[in-house]
């Protein structure tokens, strides 16, 4: 499917000052103040901020080639890694020796015409970095059979940037066939079910059905944590991105509206069974047929907060990610459940075991 963007060419100049007036430094972008802040000598600047009720412009997707920016609002430069093929945004002015996804030092400057398009708003970090590797100790510390020496490792190659989403609302009109299964219990006391099938239509409105819009990044848990509050949201300013980098979207607009209407149908799909379950008191579901169409599609170009590391145990090399929200946190962790399940299995054979070998020895000496 053809691109539903086009990139204009246009030269992107900088308004934006990242020298502190006070002393000259370069301030950075302090989610704990959530504000511009000068690590030297204190100067802040405030920023809009998501309560202060700016509006979030929501695009139309059929006019999107008109209607798409590449003005990121300062001079950036893209940086892609040799590595994993990540692909980050800078300052031009920024100078970074490492990728920020894989922490590989092999990164190289992008073709200079190189066009990105702008994204329309972001949610800025509110979780900074010592907050955030809290909520790495929290959630550790609750899981269950994880080794001691677990809760004690420190987080590496840890990095806040933002990552490219797309979001989409729509209105959608769906006819369906769902089966619904009523239990039943026959004279044996056995349970069976009988199926009914129910036709319908459905209006459902769906809003800000969200698509990671990059193939780059495939980090594993990315997924798990990316429930942003939306109403957050702030018209995209370059200051936010002080001090962060910034992932570039690969997956373009259609491509994404092509992904997100797997996701809506998945989610119709579900609420239709719901509905149609507590309609007829059913016992279960058994499956939904739909056809939908889809009107009024809208877009947004997003930005979203996100916190990626790695932490060492024994041999291994676990990923972790932390959203930079709200701080909801995921990663795998080794477990000794297994040698648990062990001991109880050991047991459970052991017990025969021990008796027979005590009958067998009563038995001889008898």
């Amino acid at each position: 499917m053809a691109e539903n963007v086009q990139i204009i060419n246009e030269e992107t100049i900088s308004n934006t000052d990242v020298k502190c007036p006070g002393c000259g430094a370069t301030v950075k972008y302090d989610p704990a103040t959530l504000k511009m802040l000068c690590p030297f000598c204190g100067t802040s600047r405030e920023l809009p901020q998501p309560e202060a009720g700016a509006v979030i412009e929501e695009l139309d997707f059929n006019t999107a080639v008109q209607r798409a920016s590449v003005n990121w609002g300062t001079v950036k430069k893209l940086i892609v890694c040799k590595n994993c093929a990540g692909q980050a945004l800078y300052d031009a002015s920024q100078v970074s020796g490492c990728c920020p996804f894989c922490g590989s030092t092999s990164v190289m400057p992008a073709a200079e015409n190189e066009q990105i398009m702008a994204p329309g708003a972001l949610i800025p970090f509110a979780v900074d970095g010592a907050k955030a590797a809290r909520c790495f100790s929290d959630f550790v510390n609750k899981k269950r059979f994880v080794p001691k020496g677990v809760r004690s490792v420190k987080l590496e190659n840890f990095v806040g940037l933002y990552l490219p989403f797309w979001t989409f609302d729509a209105d959608t009109v769906s006819s369906y066939i769902a089966k619904i299964g009523f239990e039943h219990t026959d004279s044996d006391g056995d349970t069976y079910y009988t199926y009914k099938k129910y036709k319908g239509v459905r209006n459902q409105f769906i809003d800000d059905m969200i698509v990671y819009a990059t193939d780059k990044v495939t980090h594993p848990y990315i997924s798990r944590v990316q429930n942003f509050y939306f109403d957050k949201l702030v018209p995209y300013a370059p200051e936010y991105l002080a001090g962060f980098a910034a992932e570039r979207y690969t997956v373009g607009l259609n491509d994404g509206w092509e992904r997100a209407k797997v996701l809506i149908r998945r989610k119709l799909k579900d609420d239709i069974g719901a509905y149609e379950k507590k309609l007829h008191r059913g016992d279960t579901v058994k499956e939904v047929n739909l056809s939908t169409n889809y009107y009024n599609v809208k877009f947004k170009y997003i930005l979203a907060p996100m916190y990626l590391a790695t932490y060492r145990y024994g041999n291994k090399t676990y990923q972790v990610a932390i959203n930079g929200q709200s701080g909801a946190t995921y990663c795998d962790t080794p477990s000794y459940l297994w040698k648990v399940i062990l001991f109880i299995v050991l047991g459970i054979i052991s017990i025969p075991l021990f008796f027979i070998t005590l009958i067998f020895i009563f038995g001889v000496l008898l």
